[in-house]
């Protein structure tokens, strides 16, 4: 019989989601940021021809970065170190060994961008195939926002996207200008009922509480990216906005100040939160990750 695994032993962060056996033509490794399930790349995997590979990095197995979301006080880990952490793995299981595709939703795109500039400046630059960001925003200064900066009306936009996607259901609120976003929540909460998002009775408290644990999920990546500050990188890259966009009217969303190339930019249906999950966006993600490289 074999031993029960350790459970308080850590979770490695890379792993695979589609193993194309020994005729592994082509490789894809995306950073997944941890803010929904791992499963969320599950259709995208489906969708890839055969001979492609889909490893998963998943920042949320990092203890230290999924401390810091659930505690303010708790110290962050760097940029450099996540991206660090997730060229070991990569390095230790050989899916690196050749040259493969590397794509980054949300912040896990900030830490791919530092992935492929490590690569790069170690001389590895031609194992990269390309660079693909889903809504990722740049850690530029143009972009970067303490939280006492983000517009409330906007963040309950995104709680929104959010809490539709945890409940795999269209979700849109309309909020006029608030103080706080919390200010907000009760207005979320009734239209969430009235949408059938969420059942009637359903605790005000409750959804609060989600709202906690989502904003510290972003004000933990904000700190993550205040102090980061990337060099440009010689490759085009490719940014991929869904339709709600968490920032749609902010085009590249800052990522033109770091490349000398032109960004290119790919529409796709959904949200921010369901352009994993939406039919439409998965089959253009599937072909443009296995296509042809872009560099």
């Amino acid at each position: 019989m074999s031993p029960r695994p350790d459970p308080s032993a850590p979770r490695p962060v890379l792993r695979t989601l589609r193993d194309a056996g020994g005729d592994t033509a082509h490789r894809i490794c995306a950073v997944h940021p941890g803010a929904l399930a791992a499963g969320e790349w599950e259709a995208l995997a489906g969708q890839l021809p055969e001979d492609t590979a889909l490893y998963l990095l998943d920042l949320g197995n990092v203890p230290e970065f999924l401390a810091a979301a659930l505690d303010p006080r708790a110290p962050v880990v760097s940029v450099g170190a996540l991206a660090a952490r997730c060229l070991d793995e990569l390095a230790a299981a050989g899916a690196d060994s050749a040259p493969f595709s590397l794509v980054g939703w949300s912040f896990g795109g900030v830490v791919a961008y530092e992935i492929a500039t490590r690569l790069e400046a170690a001389g590895r630059g031609a194992v990269l195939r390309d660079l693909v960001l889903l809504d990722s925003i740049a850690p530029v200064p143009a972009f970067k926002r303490t939280d006492e900066l983000l517009d409330a009306s906007m963040l309950l936009d995104w709680f929104a996207m959010y809490l539709g996607a945890k409940r795999r259901s269209p979700f849109t609120v309309s909020v006029p200008s608030l103080a706080a976003p919390e200010d907000g929540l009760p207005q979320v909460l009734d239209a969430a009922v009235d949408q059938g998002l969420l059942p009637r009775g359903t605790e005000l408290a409750g959804l609060r509480k989600l709202y906690a644990a989502y904003q510290g999920g972003l004000s933990r990546n904000n700190r993550c990216t205040a102090p980061y500050e990337p060099g440009p990188i010689e490759r085009p890259l490719t940014l991929v906005k869904p339709e709600r966009s968490l920032l749609p009217d902010s085009g590249d969303l800052g990522w033109s100040g770091l490349s000398a190339h032109p960004v290119r930019q790919v529409a796709v249906p959904g949200d921010h939160y369901t352009m994993l999950r939406d039919p439409e966006a998965v089959s253009a993600l599937a072909g443009l990750l296995a296509g042809s490289a872009v560099v």
